[in-house]
């Protein structure tokens, strides 16, 4: 497993850094010996631990571009430096690596050793990095994205949104969607809600929705801000995550008056995401209307696993993983009007939306696992010709 991402780092708490820990672990529960080079986090804060033997290269920290652009390339070298010394002994039969910007070390790593090469696409970054983040000079990245994506073996993207868009750059050359997943193990005992508020520090008597997740601004959480507004005063938003967007949001909330009506939790580690849910009404995914939304939420599936009701925005692959609305309530995105309406459909009839929610949740923790999500990777991995892959990993 190779992460040369300086955003995505072993140990960290963010969406992308839990992922890179669940697709890594559920190889692991599947026999397979499994080894992760990537980028350390920051020792001082606290890490989700892993049980997989890993080789870091220290996180050169934040920066802007283009020491940025320069910083992530060092770090490309580094991971492929210690991915071939680890390869050198484990001789794997398939290098898997998260598409990121330079990350060529997979590449490198696999033809040291004849090694399959699988890339996992969660997004063109280069799309993030110029329309996001404003990389000044983005030739160099898009040439090595396209070497990438080239050159892999199997290309696994998270959503067909995804799919769609490395086809026009690859054309039709091998590849699988596999969306994100639950941890099973995780949600698999609902906490008390009345204790969980209690613990956390949550008003008893309030109406709780909730958002987890980083505060950036594609997450949409200044949507959910303006919509609790439109909402009954009883109406409160439980926000578990932190973010370069946080002082903005707080300040946007003071500006409407709901200082009292909005609870910031912080980053929770993510062993404490199934109490926080647990503890409130419910959950939140209210992406804004962005053109290319090919994101395959870990929340969404987190939140369904946890039995909590959803509404979410309307894009990309959300409304397939709710089947059309069957698993939850979906609103337009980028509306901080339809989603005030779409919470009070649902807290309107609470007992409908619980029936609902429990029935996502069966679906959730039977067909979502990370195990499901990494089989279904080998087995593709072990269909290609000449993989030579199928007795040691297709099982």
């Amino acid at each position: 497993m190779l992460c040369s991402d300086t955003g995505v780092r072993v140990g960290a708490g963010t969406g992308a850094a839990l992922h890179l820990l669940a697709i890594t672990s559920a190889f692991a529960a599947l026999g397979h010996e499994t080894e992760v080079v990537g980028v350390g986090a920051d020792p001082d804060q606290a890490l989700e631990p892993w049980d997989v033997p890993q080789h870091l290269v220290p996180y050169p920290g934040r920066t802007d571009a283009p020491l940025r652009e320069i910083r992530q390339r060092e770090v490309v070298e580094r991971v492929a430096a210690r991915g071939i010394e680890a390869a050198a002994r484990l001789r794997p039969q398939l290098v898997y690596e998260r598409l990121s910007p330079f990350a060529t070390a997979g590449l490198r790593v696999a033809a040291t050793t004849g090694a399959q090469h699988v890339v996992e696409i969660n997004s063109l970054p280069m799309r993030q990095e110029v329309g996001w983040r404003g990389l000044p000079e983005p030739t160099l990245a898009e040439a090595a994205e396209t070497e990438v994506l080239a050159g892999a073996d199997l290309r696994v993207a998270v959503s067909e949104q995804v799919a769609g868009e490395v086809r026009l750059l690859c054309g039709e050359s091998p590849m699988v969607v596999v969306p994100n997943g639950v941890d099973v193990e995780l949600f698999g005992d609902r906490p008390d809600p009345v204790r969980a508020r209690a613990e956390l520090g949550l008003p008893v008597s309030a109406r709780l929705l909730c958002f987890t997740g980083s505060l950036r601004r594609w997450q949409g959480l200044d949507i959910a801000i303006e919509a609790i507004a439109a909402l009954p005063d009883d109406v409160h938003l439980v926000v578990a995550g932190d973010g370069p967007m946080r002082l903005e949001l707080a300040s946007r909330a003071h500006e409407l008056g709901l200082d009292a009506r909005i609870h910031w939790l912080g980053q929770v580690a993510h062993a404490q995401i199934p109490r926080v849910l647990a503890a409130c009404d419910v959950a939140l995914a209210p992406y804004p209307a962005t053109r290319d939304f090919g994101f395959s939420p870990l929340k969404l599936y987190e939140y369904l696993a946890a039995g909590i009701p959803v509404v979410a925005s309307s894009i990309g692959q959300i409304p397939h993983v709710l089947d059309g609305g069957r698993w939850g309530c979906l609103v337009f995105p980028g509306d901080p009007v339809a989603l005030a309406a779409g919470v009070a459909d649902v807290l309107r009839d609470p007992t409908a939306a619980a029936a609902r929610a429990e029935r996502a949740r069966l679906h959730a923790l039977a067909e979502h696992s990370w195990t499901n999500r990494a089989q279904r990777v080998l087995t593709a991995a072990a269909s290609l010709a000449g993989s030579g892959l199928e007795p040691a990993i297709a099982r």
